[in-house]
């Protein structure tokens, strides 16, 4: 879906509540009103105005020429394109471009205990992005059990490169810190989650410890998935067998439930000589019947293959990389290159790490020199701080932006 950049509407009325941490951060100050040119050539900054619930997630601007209009060399008008955004995405978008992250996460935390209206999942996907970039691992996956907890879906999970995360395909759960009795909310939801979708992953790459409870809580919930006929595909599950193998002692007749646990992950794993080994000495140690072991449930046969990368053809891709800020003339250089054939303009932004105001302001100037030579860029894999910036300062209104998932 796309945004109506140009339709203004009034502020939604939102009851909040009181978040858990005190804000931390301020608020940021408006860009100045832009004003038509009287004599000789000048720099106008684009116009903010209030705002109310975003959309879309898309940032894809119907008509691309829409919001601006050329008034001379060096000089253009930008017509206000922010009425459709949440005030907290404006002033967050505006602190992380200012370089203030520690006020923006905690604007962006404070707002998710309000009621966001239909801008709720681009203030999530900006609170995800900037824990990420922060390397808040910790805070990142609170708020992805929180955020899984109110919506009832699959939250985003911790990418290693977040341009490459798992966008497509089951949805994804990731196991953290110790499995433990603590650990009940987080196996409650994933009882929940994949109980509502016929295929769930579940990351247990981050799982830094198991005791017995929580052996024992994984492993029932892992049998009643299946018993309502769904299924459940653990991924990065070998440290987890690593972890439990020296626990599994036969003939020690102790922890029950970690063995049972490491006999699980071996099933996922497809081991099915070292499955029947441990099971035999399951039965004579604890005087038990083992599980028995199902090829239904190997991850490999549960989850697709993942599709071959596509080798780059021909001349390297336009991106954008690094911090660009203090509105550097060579910062776009790439984009106003004369090789460039006429159509469609990818720029990869996967590497883009922050703008900062003055930058996408020039950056709006040169989209309207590059379509003048027939070309019309295209943003992809622009992080959700970066691509709200880009809603604001009017650079969506000219040129497709495609926002990262995680």
């Amino acid at each position: 879906m796309a945004f109506s950049f140009f339709k203004k509407s009034p502020a939604p009325q939102v009851e909040t509540r009181k978040p858990v941490q005190p804000a931390r951060g301020g608020t940021a100050s408006r860009p100045p009103q832009s004003t038509p040119p009287q004599s000789g050539p000048r720099n106008v900054a684009p116009s903010v105005s209030p705002s109310s619930g975003l959309i879309s997630l898309d940032f894809i601007s119907r008509d691309p020429l829409e919001g601006a209009r050329r008034m001379g060399k060096g000089e253009l008008e930008v017509q206000d394109v922010a009425s459709g955004l949440h005030p907290v995405v404006e002033e967050a978008a505006m602190l992380f471009a200012n370089g203030d992250d520690e006020a923006a996460l905690s604007a962006l935390e404070r707002a998710t205990f309000d009621d966001l209206g239909s801008s709720a999942e681009q203030v999530w996907a900006m609170l995800f992005d900037l824990c990420h970039a922060l390397g808040r691992c910790d805070a990142f996956e609170a708020h992805a059990l929180a955020y899984a907890e109110r919506f009832e879906r699959s939250a985003p999970t911790w990418p290693a490169s977040p341009s490459r995360g798992a966008a497509n395909g089951p949805p994804t759960l990731t196991l953290s810190g110790k499995l433990c009795e603590a650990s009940r909310a987080m196996i409650d939801q994933f009882d929940r989650l994949a109980c509502k979708t016929p295929l769930l992953r579940l990351d247990t790459a981050r799982v830094q410890d198991v005791d017995e409870d929580g052996a024992k809580m994984l492993t029932e919930a892992l049998v009643k998935v299946r018993r309502s006929g769904h299924r459940v595909a653990m991924i990065n599950v070998t440290s987890l067998r690593d972890m439990l193998a020296p626990r599994v002692i036969p003939g020690t007749a102790a922890l029950p439930e970690q063995w049972l646990l490491y006999l699980e992950t071996l099933q996922q794993l497809g081991d099915e000589a070292t499955f029947e080994e441990f099971a035999i000495q399951y039965a004579v140690t604890f005087e038990q019947s083992p599980p028995s072991w199902d090829a239904r449930w190997v991850s490999a046969t549960l989850l697709p293959a993942a599709p071959e990368p596509v080798k780059p053809n021909g001349k390297p891709a336009v991106a954008l990389q690094g911090e660009i800020t203090g509105a550097r003339q060579d910062a776009f250089a790439v984009l106003t290159a004369g090789d460039h054939p006429p159509g469609v303009l990818k720029v990869e932004c996967c590497d883009l790490k922050r703008m900062d105001f003055i930058s996408a302001g020039l950056l709006f100037n040169v989209i309207t020199a590059v379509q003048a030579t027939g070309r019309q860029p295209r943003f992809v894999e622009v992080r959700p701080m970066i691509a709200a910036l880009f809603v604001l300062i009017g650079v969506a209104a000219v040129a497709e932006i495609q926002q990262r998932h995680f």
